[in-house]
């Protein structure tokens, strides 16, 4: 024993995102027609798109891993010589999934020890604290050292959409039902983005979609300014993403890559949503 594997929640987007790092998914649910799917295995991301453009009245929903799910998980890595887990979560703020892992350490604390990090982020941004505590582990850091790292991370980072379509949003309790009818009513399109809290807040609401995308742009020029930083696309659909791609570069943001929303984000922001992702660096 004495062993420790780094994990994260599904909706880090690690599917989609090669890696040399071992690092296990905790897989949250969606439900489409009445039937439970693990996100990224049996409904990847790509699978999952399609059936939202070729069915739009479609609107899927998300739901919590079971506890006793949970507890197979955890203790199946038990079985392989992990006695200590680091798990990085999606934000508390917006699924419970960190409440069943930390039920699990309880549980198992007389055998192993089970650390949950809550990010307060999604998508790929979660993905990239897995990434992080994982090369750090590699490196010999203790779970403190990590934690002193990640929350650095968790301080200075940013993640932000334009969403084209409101009705995921407002079935999904995103957005109550009389501010989604009359945003859908104006043709406005919310800019989202995760404050440091966790919480997925519209920072403006704007007419058309391709202004919102100017508007991603013009806030990640601004968080960047002056600071070293990693960027990403985050999308839902690429066919816009040529567009933010040369907003991007006309206006001097470095973006390194681009990485799908996990199924799980796109059952709340649907599938017409684009944005970036972005890390400050220390300086």
């Amino acid at each position: 024993m004495g062993k420790r594997i780094i994990a994260c929640t599904s909706t880090g987007c690690l599917d989609y995102y090669p890696h040399k790092y071992d690092i296990r998914s905790v897989r949250i649910k969606l439900e489409i027609d009445g039937k439970l799917y693990a996100d990224g295995t049996e409904m990847p991301a790509d699978k999952f798109y399609e059936l939202l453009k070729n069915d739009p009245t479609l609107i899927p929903k998300t739901t919590q891993t079971p506890v006793g799910e949970l507890m197979d998980f955890f203790e199946g890595l038990y079985e392989e010589g992990y006695d200590e887990v680091f798990v990085c979560t999606i934000s508390g703020k917006m699924s419970g999934t960190i409440n069943g892992i930390d039920t699990c350490a309880e549980l198992l604390k007389d055998k192993m020890r089970i650390v949950s990090y809550d990010t307060k982020t999604v998508c790929f941004n979660e993905g990239i604290f897995a990434l992080k505590a994982a090369q750090m582990t590699e490196e010999g850091a203790t779970i403190e050292q990590i934690i002193e790292e990640l929350d650095y991370m968790r301080d200075h980072n940013l993640i932000m959409f334009a969403v084209e379509h409101l009705d995921f949003l407002i079935k999904n309790g995103r957005l109550s039902n009389a501010s989604g009818f009359f945003a859908n009513l104006l043709n406005i399109k919310p800019l989202l983005e995760v404050q440091n809290d966790g919480q997925i807040v519209a920072t403006q609401k704007i007419r058309s979609i391709q202004r919102a995308l100017d508007a991603v742009v013009e806030r990640g020029v601004e968080y960047t300014k002056g600071h070293k930083y990693f960027a990403y696309y985050v999308y839902t659909t690429d066919e816009r993403l040529p567009y933010l791609k040369s907003k991007s570069e006309e206006a001097g943001l470095n973006v390194s890559l681009q990485n799908p929303c996990s199924p799980i984000v796109g059952c709340h922001v649907g599938n017409g949503a684009l944005g970036l992702g972005i890390f400050l660096e220390r300086d």
